[in-house]
């Protein structure tokens, strides 16, 4: 009896222990400037989502939070940083599909665990694509260019921005979900599939919306569908993929931010509650949408990490299907 209950005495001091090293860990974070890694060239999309979130965060959370720019090999080479760095919360990384999704699934090898080395902290932004097909292209809606596409298999072609790139992925989950077959056009960048689709020399492509939205205001290209979760405030006319009968398509660039595996829970809830408020504050939102971007819900960390396996379910299937190789 008497060891018994020795052992429930140490059993409790160490879980009291261990509630307080996690509070005071919780209050004395963060304790040094902190920086978000994006895997991306400066200037881009990425700095775009990133400079108002750190400058809401440093706000927030009293330390300045600096945009480290880490470019290269699929993102590969700003995964690895964060892969590597202290398991503290001041290393952030803001990461889309390629890094946590697509990656795992193309790579035979990689320097990091897309599951192991990284705990997820908040989903942060999308932007959903919308499909647009030429002024000529027959079909006016989805249920019309599936049926062209069914008694013409592998006529209707569909531009991207390249082998294995976003929109290369959403029109192979289009040939999968709705069973149809048509002909990848991959091109080097988007500037050139516009051009084309305004030529009349392709059919269709999923776009990022502020790509086509002059064309499409100006009748020069016509919205077919678009792939985000709701209708989009530019397009409130034109219906999403879900809302025709494709339940749980969803298809774009989506953003979220991460952090070393190991990082304390404390922190962790520390980081995804400033980042929803950030986030949901009015200016930054504007300017975000300004951008085109979708700016999520408020999201918990476990919400976030279960977005990110559903969408590894979803995409690893078409990257094994199509059997696409990185390496």
């Amino acid at each position: 009896m008497h060891s018994f209950i020795v052992k429930r005495l140490i059993t409790s001091a160490t879980v009291g222990l261990a509630l307080v090293a996690t509070a005071s860990i919780g209050q004395t974070f963060p304790s040094q400037p902190l920086r978000i890694i994006v895997p991306y060239t400066a200037g881009g999309a990425g700095d775009a989502i990133a400079r108002p979130l750190s400058q809401g965060l440093a706000e927030l959370l009293g330390q300045p939070v600096l945009i480290d720019n880490r470019p290269g090999a699929s993102t590969i080479v700003g995964a690895e940083v964060v892969a590597k760095s202290a398991p503290d919360g001041h290393t952030m990384f803001l990461s889309a599909g390629t890094a946590l999704v697509v990656n795992p699934a193309a790579f035979k090898t990689l320097p990091y665990d897309a599951v192991k080395d990284f705990a997820a902290v908040a989903r942060v932004v999308a932007n959903y694509h919308l499909i647009v097909a030429r002024k000529g292209f027959a079909p006016n809606n989805i249920p019309e260019l599936v049926a062209l596409a069914k008694s013409k298999p592998g006529t209707i072609s569909y531009g991207t921005t390249g082998y294995g790139s976003s929109p290369h992925f959403a029109g192979m989950l289009v040939e999968s979900r709705a069973d149809i077959k048509m002909l990848h056009v991959p091109y080097k960048g988007i500037s050139q599939v516009v051009t084309d689709l305004l030529g009349e020399t392709v059919d269709i492509s999923a776009v990022g919306p502020s790509a086509v939205t002059s064309q499409v205001k100006a009748g020069k290209l016509k919205p077919l569908v678009a792939t985000s979760e709701k209708r989009m405030a530019a397009y409130p006319d034109v219906p999403t993929m879900q809302e025709l009968g494709y339940t749980g398509f969803t298809s774009g660039t989506w953003y979220v931010i991460m952090v070393r595996a190991g990082t304390p829970v404390a922190i962790v809830n520390r980081l995804n509650r400033d980042i929803n408020a950030v986030l949901q504050r009015p200016a930054v939102k504007a300017l975000l949408e300004a951008e085109a971007f979708a700016v999520e819900g408020t999201s918990s960390p476990a919400e976030t990490a279960k977005f990110i396996a559903d969408e590894y379910v979803k995409w690893g299937k078409i990257v094994r299907d199509a059997k696409i190789k990185f390496d």
